[in-house]
């Protein structure tokens, strides 16, 4: 049996309204996506988290002991994510929490770039700072980024024991005033 050309337009028509009344059958869910704010600090060491500087041995009346000792056996490792609007940047601030510098002394820290074994907006280093008991910038402008775990990893630090620079310094010296610092690291919010 062959279709009537007049019934084409017929059945066309048909079939296009049966298309306009065919129903759908939707359903939806919500998929809520949590990023964490992250802000952890650690440090790591190549030998011992006890530092030792002290003055060159002499053994020659009449010369000066120099100071002038460094170490950089101290790594900072860091986790971060921040918030672009509340929160865009953290920064890494050390300061002497117990302790004193011995008279005719003074104690520096600088922080070296990033060795690039994690990933994303690390830190900017600081220049060379006098350690005191207030805080003060070592890395600044750290993003959501993290650097890896343990030594030779993040940013390694260097201590610089130096006689100061203040008149008359060397006559400061005391060697009962010798003994243990304790230097902290806190990583936050800028």
């Amino acid at each position: 049996m062959f279709l009537n050309p007049k019934h084409i337009p017929l059945i066309c028509l048909l079939f296009v309204c049966s298309l306009f009344n065919a129903q759908t059958n939707n359903k939806s869910h919500t998929v809520t996506i949590n990023v964490p704010e992250v802000a952890l600090l650690d440090i790591h060491t190549t030998s011992s988290l006890n530092i030792n500087l002290s003055g060159a041995t002499i053994s020659e009346a009449g010369k000066a002991v120099v100071f002038h000792d460094s170490n950089n056996s101290i790594w900072i490792n860091y986790s971060s994510i921040v918030g672009a609007e509340t929160e865009p940047y953290r920064e890494i601030t050390a300061e002497i929490s117990e302790g004193e510098i011995p008279n005719g002394l003074a104690l520096y820290i600088k922080a070296q770039e990033d060795v690039s074994m994690g990933d994303g907006k690390m830190g900017n280093v600081e220049e060379l700072k006098k350690l005191t008991h207030s805080p003060v910038t070592i890395i600044k402008k750290i993003g959501s980024a993290y650097t890896g775990v343990g030594v030779n990893k993040g940013h390694n630090i260097q201590y610089t024991l130096k006689q100061n620079e203040l008149e008359n310094h060397y006559s400061k010296l005391d060697f009962d005033q010798a003994g243990p610092l304790t230097i902290t690291y806190t990583l936050s919010d800028n």
